[in-house]
Order: C-alpha cells, then structure tokens, then sequence
C-alpha cells in the first residue's frame, strides 16, 4: 500500500548497519596488535637506512679526499704540516661564507667538499646529535651550526705517529702506507681531529681506555672529560651512532662498522698510526 511516502525501489539493498561496540573494540584490538608487530621493523629501516646514508656520505668525503690528493702530490690536505682541528665551516651561524681552509677555524672538510662534488652536508651523519661546539673555547653557538662536522679524521694521516724514529717526518704521502686496508681515514666521532689515545677508539701505548678526553675515564657509571661542558652527555655515542657500531672508512675505499667491544677493549691503536695491526677488528 502506497501511503504518498517515499518508496524504497524494488530489490535494493537495506540500509547499511554501523559497527557494534564490540566489533569497534575488536577492529581497535587488531590495529594496535598489528602497530605492535610492524613498529620494530620500521624503526630497523629507519635505523638502516640512516646508516646506508653515513655509509654514502663516507664514501663520498673519501673520493673527494683521493681528488685531492691526486691534485696535491698525493698528499691529504695539511695547513703547515697539520691536520685542521676545529670545526666550522662560516665564521659564525649568521655568515653564508665557507671559511678557507687555511683558516683556524675551520673544518678540515672545508678542504675536500668541492672535490667530492657534493654540498657541506655530505659530512653530516644523520644520526648524529651533538659533537664538538668548542664550549672548552668559550664558544656557544646554536647546536645545529655544527651538524655538518660529524666525521672526525684519523690525525696520523699527514705526520708519523712516532715521527722521531720515522725516516719520513711528513707530510706523509697517501702511498707511503704499506697497507691501505687497515688505515683508517675518517669515521663516526664528535672529534674533528682525532690525534691519538684520548679521542679515538684506540687503545694506544700507556692507556687503557678509549675516549677518555670525552667520557672521562669513570664512564659508564660517571661520566667525566668533555662530557661535563655538555651536561654529561654521553659522547661514546657519538663514536657509537649505528646501533653502537662505528661507521669507518679506510685507505682502501672500503666502509665497514667497528663494533662496541669496551671502554677498556677498544680497538688496536696501529689503524690510526698504519703501522701492522696485531689484533682483528671483529667483523672486519
């Protein structure tokens, strides 16, 4: 019977119902067993692919460097026989000016970026957090004026860690390292320079920490050194950015991750200086 109203036409469907309480609190159930399953593995991709691009960065820095020195008499690049130990790249965070890399102030990449073919922030590692702001020099710029000086270089590369009983007193050449695979030339590291037994993960002669200039030598459980300019931020980390492995390149080209292994482990101090390592570096 047709009572004037609007008429559902023949054989459509009924109206749809919604979800019921409990099939909401079922579908909700699902969605967060599902989030708990796929969240660790999307912080592993994001983890690893963090890591491929400090993998990428350093093998770019590394083929601008071999530019270099190709261009230098195979000599890495050196202000009056010294690698450059600071860490900017303008004079301050308001300048747009890259200093020389002459200059005192500045990072020693300012040398290599143009040969590398890449802008200033292929020396940023995107796990990077905090590296060296000079606060022990009274300079306090805004953290991210230093983003791009993420990489430390090896401090051996120009003059013989034992120049007195070397016969070549430097600037060394990139061929006179007998074996290009275990020097290391840059890596992971809140230093810019790293000169030896207290700013490096080298066990060297006489010590029996690493990073000690950094963490102090009570770390784990006090942390000291630099740490204290820096609110005890635990600086190993910044060796450590790749879940706690240290992302390397070596003479050779090759990038590979130093593991964790101890404070008072370390690795063996001679890939620094090139002279034969006498203990492996696991996994490598």
């Amino acid at each position: 019977m047709n009572t004037g109203g609007p008429q559902r036409p023949a054989g459509a469907a009924a109206p749809a119902q919604g979800f019921t309480l409990t099939e909401l609190l079922v579908v909700l159930a699902l969605l967060a067993a599902l989030t708990a399953f796929l969240l660790p593995a999307l912080v592993r991709n994001g983890t690893q692919n963090k890591a491929a691009v400090c993998m990428n960065n350093l093998r770019q820095i590394y083929n601008g460097m071999m530019v270099y020195a190709t261009d230098n008499r195979d000599t890495f690049h050196n202000f009056n026989g010294s690698i450059p130990n600071d860490g900017q790249w303008t004079l301050n965070p308001s300048s747009t000016n890259i200093l020389a890399p002459t200059d005192g102030r500045a990072y020693w990449g300012v040398a290599y970026y143009t040969y590398a073919g890449t802008p200033r922030e292929c020396f940023r590692c995107p796990s990077a957090k905090l590296v060296d702001e000079w606060h022990d020099d009274g300079r306090y710029y805004p953290n991210e004026f230093w983003m791009t000086s993420t990489y430390g270089l090896c401090g051996f590369l120009i003059t013989p860690y034992n120049a007195a009983a070397s016969s070549d007193s430097g600037p060394l050449k990139t061929t006179s390292f007998l074996s290009p695979s275990t020097v290391i030339v840059a890596q992971d590291s809140a230093e810019a320079n790293m000169e030896g037994a207290d700013d490096s993960l080298g066990v060297f002669p006489g010590t029996t920490r690493i990073l000690t200039q950094w963490i102090g030598a009570g770390a784990p459980s006090n942390y000291g050194g630099m740490s204290s300019l820096y609110d005890g931020y635990h600086f190993d980390g910044e060796w450590y950015r790749h879940d706690r492995r240290n992302q390397t390149v070596w003479l050779s080209g090759q990038v590979s991750k130093i593991p964790f292994t101890g404070y008072n482990v370390g690795i063996d101090y001679r890939y620094y200086t090139g002279e034969k390592p006498v203990i492996p570096i696991p996994g490598n």
